[in-house]
């Protein structure tokens, strides 16, 4: 859940998580809409279906048992090098690196590595460095979680606390004042600007109509029906009488989203294959969604209120 996403954010969810799946069967078990409704609002929805099938990966392959080799833990669905270094090192104690930003860099500054942030060439050298720290040390299980510290709370990509630092004395960077220009400052992707119409389409019963998207961005979640393509796959919704309900701003990825929310009537039949679902608002906790959808219900539900 940490991946991408802040600590304060994941405590909302995370022990919603566990008591909906208290162990590791219990998730295994659990189909798409479960482990993605427990999950909505998160973000990056992969990470929740990677999570079930890496635990099914343990429960079929390992006899439900979490492995202690970076090798092994790596078959699981979800785990890379660096989950599989944390896991290894941390809860097993093997000697196992770990490379992610924060420690990338750490292992900049110390190293005198002269990269730029995120860049392939600067992790490759962080892992080869990091694996020749890790080897050296006492205990893995305690340098690691320090270097996780360390780059959380001082060696902070702008204003290090040097003075703080327990590795200043070893740092290239700290001897050599530049702390803040190592590492290099990264090449940001380009954030683009969309106009997407989202479109509330109700029946007698009070139901709303929503679509199951297929594509590679929220796949499987339910969405809104949309005004063009832009943004999912699938043709758009034919919708008629349509009237303004609300305009707000959402940021997915890389895109920067003006939502408008407009209500309407069905403009032709939808096809009975799966594509589209009517869902009682009452159930929607239980229905896998984006965050964007539930703000653009909640805009609704007030203006109609």
């Amino acid at each position: 859940m940490l991946q991408q996403t802040r600590m304060e954010v994941v405590l909302k969810y995370y022990e919603h998580f566990l008591a909906t799946f208290p162990d590791l069967a219990s998730l295994a078990k659990a189909s798409d809409d479960q482990v993605l409704a427990s999950w909505s609002g998160l973000g990056y929805y992969r990470r929740a279906r990677m999570l079930r099938d890496g635990a099914r990966v343990v429960s079929v392959d390992f006899g439900g048992n979490v492995p202690d080799a970076v090798q092994e833990l790596m078959h699981i669905t979800g785990i890379g090098r660096y989950t599989a270094g944390a896991i290894s090192s941390i809860a097993y104690g093997q000697h196992a690196p770990i490379v992610d930003g924060n420690i990338a860099r750490i292992v900049s500054r110390l190293a005198g590595i002269d990269e730029p942030a995120g860049s392939a060439a600067l992790m490759r050298a962080a892992w080869i460095e990091s694996e020749r720290l890790v080897n050296a040390c006492h205990s893995p299980r305690e340098f690691n979680q320090g270097l996780m510290e360390i780059g959380a709370l001082i060696c902070r990509p702008r204003t290090p606390d040097c003075g703080a630092c327990p590795l200043r004395s070893h740092c290239f960077a700290f001897r050599n004042k530049r702390t803040e220009s190592l590492p290099r400052k990264k090449i940001k992707p380009e954030t683009r600007d969309m106009n997407v119409d989202l479109y509330i389409v109700s029946d007698k019963r009070g139901r709303i109509l929503m679509r199951r998207e297929s594509g590679p961005l929220m796949n499987a979640m339910m969405h809104l029906p949309h005004g063009d393509t832009s943004l999912l796959t699938g043709a758009p919704l034919r919708v008629n009488d349509t009237r303004l309900l609300a305009k707000f701003r959402h940021t997915i990825t890389t895109r920067r989203i003006a939502f408008s929310v407009y209500t309407g009537k069905l403009g032709s039949a939808i096809r009975d294959d799966g594509e589209y679902e009517w869902i009682d608002v009452s159930n929607l906790a239980s229905v896998p969604h984006p965050s964007y959808v539930a703000k653009a219900l909640a805009l609704s539900t007030q203006l109609k209120s």
